[in-house]
């Protein structure tokens, strides 16, 4: 990698050979269809190429919007400490250097403290994740820390290597979840600890450093293709319930006449949590991630608890849910499709905001979405409000945005097939892929 970002003229050039390339391929598959060839490889090659064009336009679009708008709006007050802060980070730049170094399990209580009393902060920050990744998907977790003179911690940055057959090497703070990136006392430990972390990817050959947040960064490419979306919640579930609106109340009665039975619990509920997971994720033509995983997150000190539906005796819908200062997030979440006709999702839900209100949280995190996903309006009709969240990425001079995700051209042959999977054998073969997949 090199120390300097991609700048606007060498992202430009970059999409006019793209433009270049397409138009050759353009050119070949007519001839091909003429002379009544197959031109199936040269139409992944023209779907990666134009992929890639995408990408690049969409980087541009958003360095003019940061030229446009340096310093951007903060999200409400009503959103959680951790959205907020980011979205003001401190623009104080002192000269002063800081040891950067790689934090160990002796360091763990430190960590935690520093990352529990940072306003910024969110549960993946926490010290916890570093040996769930790690025995979960077998991955490198490199958790850096910023000391100062005292050798006391000013500073933190989790960042997880990913090696992949299929996708190569990279590096992302954090995967798997929604939030990451550098946690500081101020700007300038901020940028050494990425600075460092950029560093240490050159010297284990990553492609990238993926960097998730939910604040811009000048100058850095960025991906702003996903929105989270969070509900500012009452003081009383009956409150709550005046609020959803008529519309939202009239589904759930609806799907509260179909007798469906709600638990909360942690362990003894992970095979039923898993059954419906899995299945659903089947269904979407995603690898699932390995049952151990989940059984390492509640094993752990952090504050999970399992959620199962139930119609019949028979899980339906179930979600995972963790909670961290006020605010209450719910990472995955399934349903089976034969349940949609009794409005599980719409209880389950119900349920799961009832349970929030009932212990004390001030938000509910309805976790992320893409922008054109019809998860979206679903968490939207519950009064929640987006907030745009930005990957950030270094790259090399080179390269351009990485595309790891279901709209890629290269995937989408493979989830067509894995829909079609015994769950058996997706249930099997997905944690080996899902591993891959940040």
């Amino acid at each position: 990698m090199n120390d300097q970002l991609p700048s606007t003229a060498e992202l430009k050039a970059q999409l006019k050979q793209l433009h270049t390339t397409k138009g050759k391929l353009s050119r070949q598959i007519g001839q091909l269809k003429k002379t009544q060839q197959p031109i199936d490889q040269i139409l992944i090659e023209m779907q990666t190429v134009s992929a890639d064009i995408k990408t690049i336009e969409t980087t541009l679009k958003q360095f003019k919007k940061q030229t446009l708008t340096p310093q951007p709006s903060p999200p409400p007050a009503s959103f959680p400490l951790h959205i907020v802060e980011m979205a003001c980070r401190a623009n104080d730049t002192p000269a002063t250097r800081y040891q950067v170094r790689e934090a160990s399990i002796d360091d763990k209580n430190a960590w935690d403290n520093y990352v529990d009393a940072h306003n910024a902060s969110c549960i993946y920050h926490r010290f916890d994740f570093k040996n769930i990744i790690e025995q979960s998907f077998g991955q490198t977790a490199c958790y850096f820390a910023a000391l100062d003179d005292n050798q006391s911690i000013v500073g933190v940055l989790p960042v997880v290597h990913t090696k992949s057959q299929l996708f190569g090497s990279y590096m992302t703070s954090v995967p798997y979840f929604n939030y990451g990136g550098p946690l500081s006392d101020n700007k300038s430990i901020e940028q050494q600890l990425i600075q460092h972390a950029d560093s240490y990817a050159k010297k284990q050959e990553a492609s990238h450093v993926e960097i998730r947040e939910s604040a811009p960064r000048e100058g850095m490419p960025c991906k702003t293709d996903k929105m989270s979306m969070f509900l500012a919640l009452p003081k009383t579930s009956e409150q709550l319930w005046s609020d959803i609106g008529t519309k939202v109340r009239a589904q759930i009665k609806k799907g509260m006449k179909n007798h469906l039975m709600f638990k909360t619990g942690k362990n003894e509920l992970l095979d039923d949590f898993y059954q419906v997971f899995s299945t659903n994720m089947r269904d979407l033509g995603t690898p699932v991630y390995s049952k151990s995983f989940f059984r390492n997150i509640l094993s752990s000190q952090l504050n999970t608890t399992l959620v199962v539906q139930y119609h019949q005796n028979r899980p339906v819908s179930c979600a995972f849910l963790m909670g961290y200062k006020s605010c209450l997030e719910i990472p995955w979440a399934s349903t089976l499709r034969k349940a949609n006709k009794l409005d599980s999702n719409m209880v389950l839900y119900w349920n799961i905001l009832k349970f929030a209100c009932t212990n004390d949280y001030a938000f509910f995190d309805f976790g992320r979405s893409s922008k054109d996903a019809s998860t979206l309006k679903f968490k939207r009709q519950w009064g929640a409000t987006p907030t745009q969240l930005h990957w950030h990425y270094i790259l090399p001079r080179e390269q351009t945005l990485p595309n790891l995700n279901p709209n890629n051209p290269k995937l989408k042959l493979v989830i067509w097939c894995w829909k079609k999977l015994p769950l058996f054998i997706a249930n099997a073969l997905g944690p080996f892929l899902a591993r891959s997949l940040p």
